[in-house]
């Protein structure tokens, strides 16, 4: 009987130990690489905003006509530098595949357009703030003084979408592609 409960001991120690490992979630590498920006497209040719699934866990983009989804979740970031700032960019092959109608209409349905500003439910205001031909980044968190996180030179960034969980914003810019960033 002691061997029994010694092996049962094991299969339970190994089967704990042999388990799935976790997901690499957006927000984990996120951390890992020190950045609240990810560039998930690069493409000059992405014709409307971002829509987000419902759980967050994908936004597509329409690049030249043709709808694209890029998982969030079970990813790796590489390192970038953009506007003096560390920024990630999706390196995992896999994370980008073409969406069907059915998934575009239900990303439509909890996906919503803001030009150049949105206010989450929490009160935290994000723009992009035209100035000429500049386009400032804007965020102002309730009850403080609004804070210019970049300017681009001449690059024009629009179309915010914020992700159901209101985790997220993705955006669009112009010259360099579909960004998100982390709002918290």
């Amino acid at each position: 009987m002691k061997q029994l409960v010694v092996i049962l001991s094991l299969i339970i120690s190994i089967g704990s130990v042999a388990q799935k490992p976790q997901k690499k979630t957006l927000e984990a590498e996120m951390l890992r690489i020190k950045t609240g920006t990810v560039l998930v497209v690069q493409s000059q040719a992405i014709d409307e905003y971002p829509i987000w699934s419902a759980e967050s866990d994908y936004v597509g983009c329409n690049v030249m006509g043709k709808w694209f989804k890029i998982r969030l979740t079970n990813i790796r970031l590489g390192e970038a530098t953009w506007r003096n700032q560390t920024i990630g960019f999706i390196s995992t092959k896999n994370a980008v595949s073409k969406m069907t109608e059915k998934e575009i209409e239900a990303f439509m349905k909890v996906s919503e357009l803001h030009p150049r500003e949105v206010i989450t439910s929490d009160g935290i205001k994000i723009e992009l703030r035209m100035d000429g031909f500049q386009v400032a980044l804007v965020v102002t968190k309730k009850g403080q003084k609004p804070e210019v996180l970049w300017k681009s030179e001449g690059e024009n960034c629009h179309s915010l979408s914020v992700s159901p969980d209101e985790k997220y914003v993705a955006y669009l810019c112009e010259m360099n592609g579909l960004l998100i960033m982390k709002i918290h």
